[in-house]
């Protein structure tokens, strides 16, 4: 039973264009996209914070690692399950890497230098909400300025993401990858 009503179809017109922006025509919308568009003003600010659009300073593949492991460490097998899923592949994420999205610890030697930089840097905001010496230094060999700030506004974003998909106890979508799966 869904704690806040979704968004019902016919869509508004321009919440519709929005939909078929995201999800390409005539693709029914996310159950999260219908819950936050119940509300004109969450629906605007979620838009204005999201960070999936083209012209990111972060490869596909750095930005889909970054996602995938904010929503494993937060436990959101819903936005976790549906980046899996939809960008896994394009991303050129195989099997065993999606399971090490979910691995607590950390297991740093499965990654790249420049990806395991980049986890760890996720961990310690979730961890602590910051980064130390040591591990601003490390993105720092690997990332430049904005690429390490658009890092923890990914971070934050789908931090906030898992707050809604988890507190709204949203139901994982039909197609979505689950936890289970890529469980070792």
């Amino acid at each position: 039973m869904a704690r806040i009503d979704p968004l019902t179809p016919p869509y508004p017109g321009e919440t519709q264009a929005i939909f078929d922006k995201l999800m390409g025509p005539g693709v029914p919308p996310l159950l999260l996209f219908t819950t936050v568009a119940s509300s004109d003003r969450a629906w605007r600010k979620f838009r204005g914070g999201s960070l999936l659009d083209e012209s990111s300073p972060l490869t596909l593949r750095q930005r889909e690692l970054a996602i995938n492991r904010v929503c494993a460490r937060t436990g959101c097998e819903y936005e976790w399950g549906v980046h899996v899923r939809v960008f896994g592949q394009a991303a050129g994420l195989d099997r065993d890497e999606i399971a090490g999205t979910l691995a607590v610890p950390l297991r740093p030697e499965q990654w790249r230098d420049d990806e395991a930089a980049l986890l760890e840097a996720i961990d310690a905001l979730h961890d602590r909400a910051t980064l130390n010496a040591e591990e601003f230094a490390s993105l720092g060999k690997h990332f430049d300025s904005s690429q390490i700030l658009e890092i923890m506004m990914l971070a934050g974003f789908y931090r906030t993401v898992s707050y809604l998909a988890n507190g709204l106890a949203l139901s994982l979508e039909p197609n979505a990858a689950r936890f289970s799966e890529y469980r070792n």
